[in-house]
């Protein structure tokens, strides 16, 4: 389908005036036409559809106010679609064929997340001037190296898992950074320079190919990394590996994707406990009910007990105003 102003006007159902948002997911669109009566377009959700070069997004170039771009599970094969995107601060191309990443990028200057994972892209290029970007998802790629990029001073998060990266890059120019995830790459130790990386939270290296605890030890002056991801180097069996990583990280509250401080683990107990608790108190209100539902065998109550005697006022005096029961009691 080739997405144009009627097209669009069909399928929202809106004043093209007011639509600042389209959800247009799954939609087989593979080209987007003239569509400048939504200029007021902010956010665009494009992903999975048949979209396969930038000549097939040409109409996205009218559209100054885009500030949210999916084109997330397409068949683009290239990104100079984002050379008149100059408003994109959130930009999604993932799963889809791109190689390299575009030169026009760089002029993308408000760019502050780009994803870029699952393509084909073999180097990290055009985006070290991109002095608003905090989020850089390059994982599942052909990337054997992250170059210095110092002019990234916002930068939070790095994704470069399942790559083939042989070293930790130099994350000390990035004074903010608080993720980083480089699972399954190539990586045999982390440098020693990232002692000085305190704000780091989450350090995900799970299967890569540290084998000592020298490779690993730079990792001790983290005072506040609460999340760290080892698993699948050969260093983890290693007898008492967790207690070691335990004691050498205090600050820890995550190993290898399990939770084991004692503040959650005190939660956790009491949790199952209420639940166990809750699971009796429905058990018993259950007999209670069954109980309930019984027919009194007896009156239950003094009350009851009077009304059933009133309900016989003659009883007695019958009984003993029978002739001869005055001589027999004598």
């Amino acid at each position: 389908m080739r997405l144009s102003n009627e097209t669009l006007a069909t399928i929202l159902d809106k004043p093209a005036a007011t639509v600042t948002a389209a959800e247009l997911r799954d939609k087989d669109i593979s080209h987007i036409d003239d569509i400048s009566k939504y200029a007021q377009l902010r956010k665009l959700d494009l992903s999975s559809n048949n979209i396969s070069s930038s000549e097939g997004l040409d109409g996205l170039r009218q559209l100054k106010s885009l500030a949210h771009v999916n084109l997330s599970s397409n068949a683009l094969e290239d990104m100079d679609f984002v050379e008149e995107m100059h408003s994109v601060g959130v930009l999604n191309i993932s799963n889809n064929k791109i190689k390299r990443i575009s030169k026009h990028v760089s002029k993308c200057k408000e760019l502050k997340a780009i994803i870029i994972g699952h393509n084909e892209v073999k180097a990290i290029e055009h985006i070290d001037g991109l002095d608003k970007l905090n989020t850089l998802v390059v994982s599942h790629n052909q990337i054997d190296a992250i170059p210095s990029m110092p002019k990234l001073r916002e930068l939070t998060k790095i994704s470069a898992a399942h790559n083939k990266i042989k070293a930790v890059p130099d994350l000390t120019l990035y004074p903010v950074l608080k993720e980083v995830r480089l699972n399954d790459n190539k990586i045999t130790s982390i440098p020693e320079n990232i002692r000085s990386c305190t704000s780091l939270r989450v350090v995900d290296l799970g299967n890569n190919q540290m084998e000592d605890w020298t490779s690993i030890a730079p990792l001790e002056s983290l005072s506040d990394l609460d999340n760290l991801n080892l698993k699948g180097n050969p260093i983890c069996a290693e007898k008492g590996y967790r207690d070691r990583v335990i004691k050498m990280i205090p600050s820890l509250r995550v190993l290898d994707g399990e939770r084991f401080d004692q503040r959650f683990l005190k939660r956790k107990e009491k949790r199952k406990l209420k639940e166990s608790g809750a699971l009796e108190t429905t058990s018993g209100d259950k007999s209670e009910s069954v109980a309930e539902t019984q027919p009194p065998a007896r009156p239950r109550n003094k009350q009851q007990e009077a009304g059933s005697m009133e309900r016989q006022p003659n009883v007695k005096r019958q009984r003993t105003s029978r002739p001869g029961t005055q001589r027999e009691l004598k």
